[in-house]
């Protein structure tokens, strides 16, 4: 171990800690009274041991571990033979700042409906040469991506505070990939990026909510399009290891910045101001707590050769009992709007939200 490191990080107020062969073998002041020298990380890891043993440690690791009770998101280096665990621990405040969203989604969704109605009557009183023009089609992504910021902010608030509830249903996963790609690689594919799917060769059946899954998947494929360089390419993976199945979206972009790796996973972390790029940062916060709610977690990572960005989520295939009660009624929160419009209505082009060809 690097002594000239162990100094530095002795200066540091997040807990940190080295490993090594599957053990704790040195710990900061700051992690000192969190666990002990010879500590297996298998206790610390939890869900998350499946995907450390993923990773390939030829770049930085983002996911979480439980430290002296609490969790800690967590950025691990691969420092020779040692792994280096840098802790940051989840702000109790994110817990307000989600409360205040959940009532700010109240009040935006009241004007979203008024603006929905009123921009039907508008598409179909406006004249022909009017209705298909770039104007009305801006307009009505703009109408797209509102729903779609409400949804994110009125589920990933929920979500977020541990209330919202996954309603499993007995679903073929390999279907509901299919269809799901089926959906998007058009889509995709019109704003330049080649999109595969690498399926799991076994048919699997498995207990999932699958508006939940749908609504992760589409937060990752934002992701991937967003930050990877036009002309580029995104996988969707899946395999099953064990009880574990797991859900990968792989890009060849620019990768995680340093800078932002540390805070990948904390509520409400955003880019800089003025990048247009900039989001609201519930996009990853929402699929770790998806996975979370199916038995799983998240783990994102940088790629080396090529370049880009792997994001894994798993979630379990342990079956749970069977509830007899009748069918969920599911509030859906695009309407009768498309959910792939809505999703990605932030990295796809105007002219598909065309007010003639589509509502």
């Amino acid at each position: 171990m690097d002594e000239r490191l162990k100094t530095i990080l002795e200066l540091f107020a997040q807990p940190a800690f080295f490993s090594k062969d599957g053990l704790v073998v040195w710990r900061n002041s700051a992690a000192g009274s969190l666990l002990n020298e010879g500590t297996s990380l298998h206790s610390i890891l939890e869900n998350e041991d499946s995907l450390f043993s993923k990773w390939s440690r030829s770049s930085t690791l983002n996911l979480s571990v439980f430290l002296g009770g609490c969790e800690y998101e967590v950025t691990v280096l691969a420092c020779g033979e040692y792994d280096l665990f840098i802790s940051f621990k989840r702000q109790a405040e994110s817990n307000m700042e989600a409360r205040a969203l959940s009532r700010a989604s109240v009040s935006l969704r009241k004007q979203l409906h008024s603006i929905v109605n009123a921009a039907d009557s508008l598409f179909e009183q406006l004249p022909d040469e009017y209705s298909g023009s770039d104007a009305a089609a801006m307009l009505n992504q703009t109408i797209y991506r509102f729903i779609r910021l409400c949804g994110q902010m009125a589920d990933g608030s929920q979500l977020l505070l541990g209330r919202k509830e996954a309603k499993k249903e007995l679903i073929d996963l390999d279907r509901f990939f299919s269809d799901f790609v089926k959906q998007v690689k058009p889509l995709v594919a019109s704003v330049g990026f080649d999109f595969q799917y690498h399926a799991c060769p076994e048919k699997i059946q498995a207990n999932v909510d699958s508006a939940l899954l749908e609504r992760a998947l589409y937060n990752l494929l934002t992701n991937a399009i967003t930050y990877t360089p036009k002309g580029g390419s995104i996988l969707l993976k899946t395999e099953k290891q064990g009880h574990l199945f797991f859900i990968s979206m792989i890009d060849d972009g620019d990768g995680i910045a340093p800078a932002v790796s540390p805070a990948l996973f904390c509520q409400f972390i955003e880019c800089n101001i003025g990048d247009p790029r900039r989001g609201t940062g519930l996009g990853l916060p929402i699929v770790r707590e998806i996975a979370r709610l199916h038995g799983g977690s998240l783990s994102v990572s940088n790629r080396t050769d090529p370049s880009g960005t792997v994001a894994t989520f798993t979630i379990s295939l342990a079956r749970t009992p069977i509830q007899l009660h009748s069918k969920a009624i599911r509030y859906d929160y695009g309407g009768e709007f498309n959910h792939a419009l809505i999703e990605l209505s932030e990295v796809l082009e105007a002219k598909l939200y065309n007010p003639n060809e589509v509502q």
